[in-house]
């Protein structure tokens, strides 16, 4: 394939890019007198159509550029990834338009457009992860599998794609894309420690490194990547709330996190290319691990008609710990996921040229566990599910294109399901494009929600849940419609959203340890042999979330970028008991300026506004027995020093003005203080 070829021969080492990230406007010029051996790697300069072609492979079924695109797509480029502080995908999606965090379990999981990250698809280079079915309450370690030095790009489709990727997809999809094997040898050593002003929150620092060249020149090429993350646990009396047991609520747990992961490429010859994979990971927060090992092959091949592409990969994934039950006994699970996908794109003039994509996938999902409902014996359980997907994106004019998608899934427990999409882009002129689309969307219980032989301990120990056969897939439905103008660097963009999820399955469910109040919750089952009640998940009738994303960028002269962007969110049951969902702020706001003060130092600062949200809503509606965390805001100082071509130093003050967030109940979470960043980067 010459266009990959090409990537590892072309030698971008010159090229000089100033790009964007996040910040705020003023505090830049503080912090060039507070940092002058310190700051972001040189940013290179990029171009403004650069800027307005970058081309992305998540939103379609084949590349195509971010303005015709069709759907609502943010990059986050490599050069922003090196300007942020970031220990993991999460941080560098903070930034991203429509993007918020659930923070239940205290846990800092991604979410897009007010949908829980159980509607967000994770993919790491097209190949999807799916740690759910090991950690009942959800958890965010999907976003973590890569150690942010092997990241590229990071593409974020916001909006329901299951046309193309099916269940899981209702939200958006975030695609890591790591980094690719060039003809040189090429690595890189960094450490980075983040210090805490208030010494009752824990310290995280970080290791890495990255090697990568062929192994025979113009043929085979080897990747590698490997991380070693920690962070020391809070203090256990950080925050004011209490337990049942009368002791002070955690702050956030100690965290151990290993990557190692490994990839050879085979240039078969112009047209033909496959890359084998195998990795490693283990996470550990507190007392759960998450051990996963990947493997995986990839075929892209190119001919006369178009191109294919066909991965077969899978992951286990070992949950070493589990979740203790009322007697202290511990519940180890595996998962095993397998999957393979295929796809084949041409070109074809009909009336009017058409781009078709053609592909069908597979997924196997089994989970073992040794403990069952109250302790009584060893299960397992298994699911697989089919799909044929097509796409056509119709080159109706010059300056209008129509994309038609329609997915056909055959799911093992709940058969045929069909969900289509249709989505145009019109432009207007060269600088003015509308967007807008419609699609529906499909999503089936995990495992663990769909099994009743499952319980896992809640309500800090006084309650159960169990899983349910009763419940039915949750059906999506989501619209779209925008505008954007991009002119000599400077880009404003507006869209609205409406999304509606029938027979939603609530998560956290509802639950209490009072066994009295237990009585009128929809979805009590009884009491437990210890007395304690059980709650199973169960499907509401409608959900919804709608608002509106607005985004702007200016570049007031070569050295500056100033950007911003603002999300207003309105998200709630809209039937049955009307109530609002949890950890769904209503305002979001992310202000930033970049500045390339020299040629070796960059300055760089960001500012964020999260509104005021629940953090838990009871399922009868009842706002007196609410809990809700007020709006913050936070501010960040960075920058970097290149001492040379091989050698930089990062740092910076995170949190500025200290707003620290603490935990008053069990569903609260926190946020940490004012801390102080350091790294540095050997490139060879």
């Amino acid at each position: 394939m010459t266009s990959y070829a090409f990537n590892r021969i072309t030698n971008n080492k010159d090229q000089k890019t100033r790009h964007t990230v996040l910040g705020l406007t003023s505090p830049t010029l503080v912090l060039a007198s507070l940092l002058t051996t310190t700051a972001l790697a040189q940013a290179q300069e990029i171009t403004e159509e650069d800027m307005l072609n970058a081309i992305v492979v998540t939103a379609a079924g084949s590349e195509t550029d971010v303005t015709n695109a069709p759907a609502s797509v943010s990059v986050v480029t490599s050069e922003d990834i090196e300007k942020l502080p970031a220990q993991d995908a999460r941080a560098l999606l903070g930034d991203v338009p429509g993007i918020t965090f659930n923070y239940s379990g205290n846990q800092k999981k991604v979410q897009i457009r007010g949908l829980s990250e159980r509607y967000t698809l994770f993919l790491i280079d097209g190949k999807r992860v799916n740690s759910a079915p090991n950690v009942f309450r959800g958890n965010d370690y999907d976003s973590g599998w890569v150690p942010v030095e092997a990241i590229e790009r990071i593409e974020v489709v916001r909006g329901a794609m299951s046309s193309l990727y099916g269940s899981d997809a209702i939200g958006g999809v975030v695609n890591i894309i790591t980094k690719r094997a060039q003809n040189e040898w090429h690595g890189s050593l960094t450490t980075e420690v983040t210090v805490q002003e208030n010494r009752k929150s824990g310290d995280y620092g970080r290791g890495s490194f990255s090697l990568s060249g062929p192994l025979v020149k113009d043929k085979l090429f080897l990747k590698t990547f490997g991380s070693y993350d920690v962070r020391v646990a809070d203090d256990d009396d950080l925050n004011p709330g209490l337990q049942r047991d009368g002791t002070p609520l955690p702050g956030f747990s100690e965290s151990d996190d290993k990557f190692i992961d490994g990839t050879a490429t085979w240039l078969i010859n112009d047209s033909h290319e496959m890359d084998f994979n195998l990795g490693f990971s283990s996470r550990k927060q507190d007392e759960t691990t998450l051990e996963r090992k990947s493997v995986g092959v990839t075929h892209r091949g190119e001919y006369d008609f178009g191109s294919s592409e066909v991965k077969v990969y899978g992951d286990q994934i070992h949950n070493d710990y589990g979740h203790g039950n009322r007697t202290g006994e511990m519940q180890p699970n595996t998962a095993y996921n397998f999957n393979a996908d295929g796809k084949v794109n041409t070109e074809v003039d009909l009336i009017v040229p058409h781009k078709l994509t053609v592909g069908a996938s597979y997924k196997y999902q089994e989970i073992n566990d040794d403990y069952v409902l109250m302790g009584a014996g060893g299960t397992e359980s298994s699911v697989w599910q089919g799909a044929l997907f097509l796409e056509d994106q119709a080159m109706i004019t010059d300056r209008f294109e129509m994309t038609f998608g329609t997915r056909f899934d055959n799911h093992e427990k709940f058969g045929w399901n069909v969900s289509p999409r249709l989505y145009g882009v019109f432009n207007l002129t060269d600088e003015l494009t509308l967007k807008g689309g419609w699609s529906s969307s499909f999503k089936a219980p995990t495992l663990l929600e769909n099994s009743p032989n499952w319980y896992q301990v809640s309500c800090g120990g006084g309650c159960y849940m169990i899983g349910s056969e009763d419940l039915d897939p949750e059906i999506g439905s989501s619209f779209e419609a925008g505008v954007s103008y991009d002119r000599d660097l400077f880009s404003v963009g507006l869209t609205a959203f409406h999304n509606e999820i029938k027979d939603m399955i609530p998560f956290p469910p509802a639950r209490t340890s009072d066994t009295v109040a237990s009585l009128g919750y929809t979805n009590y089952v009884g009491l437990a042999a210890d007395g304690s009640p059980m709650f199973t998940y169960e499907n509401i009738d409608e959900a919804r979330t709608m608002g509106v994303e607005a985004s702007f960028s200016l570049r007031p002269r070569d050295d500056v970028t100033i950007t911003a962007n603002y999300t207003y969110l309105d998200a709630k049951a809209i039937s049955g008991v009307k109530r609002p969902l949890a950890y769904q702020p209503e305002h979001t706001v992310n202000v930033g300026v970049d500045w390339l003060a020299t040629d070796q130092l960059t300055l760089s600062a960001k500012a964020n506004y999260t509104g005021e949200q629940y953090t838990y809503v009871p399922s009868d509606g009842d706002m007196s027995g609410a809990s809700k965390v007020d709006g913050y805001f936070t501010a960040d100082l960075t920058g970097a020093y290149e001492v040379n071509d091989n050698f930089t130093l990062k740092a910076g003050v995170l949190n500025v003005a200290d707003k620290q967030v603490y935990r008053d109940v069990s569903d609260d979470f926190n946020v940490d203080g004012r801390r102080y960043y350091f790294s540095a980067n050997l490139k060879f």
